[in-house]
């Protein structure tokens, strides 16, 4: 029995013929298809890195033109550009920031403050945002939320050398908080900044002042004091220390580096203003001087100083006595029965009366010392040599201090 493809006619020549042609016709075809295919991925690529490279190049050209309109003070202009750069290139992170700090120049706060929120959400620990809601809480006077803030921006992320991002945002606080009159809370901050700074005098010198104006003339002294002992010798230190040591009634320590100062051969390119000031300050520290009866002086001399003390404190008692009801009654009260116990001309008291009588200088001084500082309390701050011995009683001994 023959199989069904022993009864199968073979092709002839002409349909086998045929068959090739239509395999190659189908094979053709296929591969036209996939030629066509391939060359459309190509052009579609290379269209679409075209178009993404052109994206890119407006996106950064916005973000230039963005860049100068701030820098020419222009930040209105500045934000619109922003935007423009954000739509080529969105979700560009320091664009957004950038855009958020623009609003806020322009004066948009609510939106700066709603869109630096925005970015806080995915990263809560950036230091540069939470500075920046710092600054607008400053500008909105919310003084407890600009101090969290300047806070979180010192605990937070820095991009860079975050070691002194923070440091300039401790100091941008301090001045902050000096600006409110919260010398205390100011003064902590810089004496952390201080300890944290780097070795470098421009900084130190910055805190000093900072210090200074935080009424706290002795931690600027010592910053002061270090920078002075570098060579070459900054002006700047001089001068400083010169003028805290004053400020703390070292009047020796500051005779010392006042004069120094003087003839620093920088002295004289400086402002008018502060030639000025440091000769003033040298001159008020060499009369306190003048007026101190210092233990190592012969004891006419010291007795002529005393003399001249108990008149001049005498008459600043009278007129502020005579002149208000004011202060403190058994204060009062007090210091003018030990007056009353002075006699009231000293003409006849001579440096044996001293020698006679070591604890009668004592007793004096401490009685100069006393109305002075009562009578500043009571009458407004002094002049002249009452605000000399003013000063000198409020730290007797730091008088010759070094």
């Amino acid at each position: 029995m023959m199989s069904v493809f022993e009864l199968r006619s073979p092709l002839s020549a002409g349909e086998r013929l045929e068959k090739r042609k239509l395999i190659f016709r189908d094979v053709t075809a296929l591969l036209s298809l996939f030629a066509i295919t391939a060359t459309l991925a190509v052009l579609t690529f290379f269209l679409f890195n075209s178009f993404s490279k052109h994206r890119l190049e407006l996106g950064q050209r916005w973000l230039t033109r963005a860049h100068a309109l701030l820098a020419a003070g222009h930040p209105e202009q500045a934000v619109q550009a922003l935007r423009s750069a954000l739509e080529y290139e969105p979700d560009q992170r320091q664009t957004e920031i950038e855009l958020a700090t623009a609003l806020a120049a322009a004066g948009h706060d609510a939106e700066a403050i709603a869109y630096f929120n925005t970015l806080l959400e995915s990263q809560p620990g950036d230091g540069m945002i939470n500075l920046e809601l710092a600054r607008l809480a400053v500008k909105q006077g919310h003084e407890a939320q600009a101090v969290e803030s300047y806070q979180r921006a010192l605990d937070g992320r820095w991009q860079g050398d975050g070691y002194l991002r923070r440091l300039s945002v401790r100091l941008e606080l301090a001045r902050y908080l000096l600006s409110r009159n919260e010398n205390l809370k100011a003064r902590n901050q810089l004496l952390i900044a201080s300890g944290n700074a780097p070795d470098e005098p421009n900084i130190k010198l910055e805190i000093a002042g900072l210090l200074e104006q935080a009424q706290d003339p002795a931690s600027a002294f010592e910053i002061y004091r270090k920078i002075a002992l570098n060579k070459p010798e900054r002006l700047e230190a001089i001068e400083g220390a010169g003028r805290t040591a004053a400020d703390r009634g070292r009047a020796l320590l500051a005779k010392q580096y006042l004069s120094k100062a003087l003839i620093h051969p920088g002295f004289e390119a400086q402002p008018e203003a502060v030639r000025d000031a440091v000769r003033n300050t040298l001159a008020d520290t060499v009369h306190l001087l003048a007026l101190y009866p210092a233990p190592d002086l012969s004891a006419r001399a010291r007795a002529e100083r005393i003399w001249h003390d108990v008149k001049t404190a005498r008459e600043r008692w009278t007129d502020c006595s005579e002149g208000t009801s004011a202060g403190d009654p058994a204060k009062f009260g007090n210091l003018r029965s030990r007056w009353a116990q002075v006699p009231a001309d000293l003409s006849h008291l001579k440096v044996l009366t001293l020698e006679e009588d070591p604890e009668l200088e004592q007793t004096l001084m401490t009685l100069v010392y006393d109305t002075e500082k009562l009578t500043a309390q009571t009458c407004g701050a002094p002049t002249g040599e009452d605000a000399l011995l003013l000063k000198m009683a409020k730290a007797p001994l730091a008088v010759e201090e070094q």
